[in-house]
């Protein structure tokens, strides 16, 4: 009976942890098989055994008279010399089946040893392999992280920077738009001030009249206008304004209608325009801008105040 050698022929990816124990059950198998098969024979050798002692109790009678003839006599130790020498070959056969049985279990349990020691070892060498794989793996996989941990810390480092940088911005901004805001109102006061100032210059009294030729007429306390001749086609005048605050004659020589003539009547006040706007050949008709003052406009403000708060009450 011929045993295959696991160690001479095996296939890797045939093995894993559970082969040898399911060779051994095979092995113990076997050896069961042929432990069973001694079992049989020596059973049939006693049913043989029993079967022929059973044949010569029965046969006592003629037992006597087969020893009472020599032939048979002969015959019958013939057969039992061969009977004799079959039984020694069954049992030299028999102790030749129980060392072959021994070997076998020997070769067996050395088949299995070495199969367990083959397995344990792929197993090993398996074990490492998945152990360098992992610790591979593992190590790409801790660079990543570190790498991403890095990329994360110097984001963070990146975004407080930029955050302290608008902080500062906003800041600056803020502060800028402090002084923007301050220069604003510095100016829109001074503003103010120009505008009040303006307005004070803007608010004049507009006085009406018209004169003919030779005819002098006061327009105002102080100030005289007298018209000596017209041009009437080319729209011009000849005259002469006396101011006696300040004692001189402003002399309106060949002066062009709708063109202002601008003369102080004394220090200190806004300057008076006298503008002609009508000339015809027996008169002339225009007006005079004179500057209000703070006094009489506030009191003409009063006196507008005060008729509205008695028109209410009727």
């Amino acid at each position: 009976m011929g045993v295959i050698n696991p160690m001479l022929h095996h296939n890797e990816s045939a093995w894993s942890t559970d082969q040898p124990e399911t060779y051994e059950y095979r092995a113990r198998g076997k050896s069961i098989a042929l432990w069973v098969t001694v079992v049989a024979l020596a059973a049939v050798l006693g049913a043989l055994v029993y079967y022929g002692y059973r044949t010569a109790k029965t046969q006592d009678f003629r037992i006597t008279q087969v020893f009472g003839n020599q032939g048979a006599l002969t015959t019958l130790g013939q057969r039992a010399d061969a009977a004799e020498s079959k039984l020694q070959a069954l049992t030299g056969d028999w102790q030749g089946m129980g060392q072959r049985v021994t070997k076998l279990e020997g070769r067996v349990a050395t088949n299995v040893k070495e199969t367990r020691r083959y397995a344990e070892t792929l197993t090993q060498q398996l074990h490492q392999q998945i152990t360098a794989e992992m610790d591979a793996r593992t190590s790409t996989l801790d660079a990543r992280l570190r790498q991403v941990e890095s990329e994360q810390t110097a984001e963070r480092a990146q975004m407080a920077k930029v955050e302290a940088n608008l902080k500062q911005d906003i800041s600056a901004a803020r502060e800028e738009n402090g002084r923007d805001l301050s220069s604003v109102r510095q100016q829109e006061e001074s503003n103010t001030r120009g505008v009040t100032a303006l307005s004070q210059k803007l608010d004049r009294q507009r006085i009406n009249f018209e004169l003919t030729k030779g005819q002098t007429r006061e327009l105002a306390p102080g100030i005289t206008l007298q018209i000596r001749g017209t041009n009437v086609a080319h729209r011009r005048y000849h005259g002469a304004l006396t101011l006696a605050q300040a004692h001189q004659t402003v002399w309106l020589r060949d002066q062009s209608a709708d063109e202002p003539v601008r003369f102080l009547h004394k220090d200190g006040e806004e300057p008076y325009e006298l503008v002609v706007t009508d000339v015809t050949k027996k008169a002339v008709a225009g007006y005079l801008l004179a500057p209000v003052k703070p006094d009489a406009s506030a009191a003409a403000l009063v006196g507008q105040r005060a008729g509205v708060d008695s028109s209410a009450h009727e």
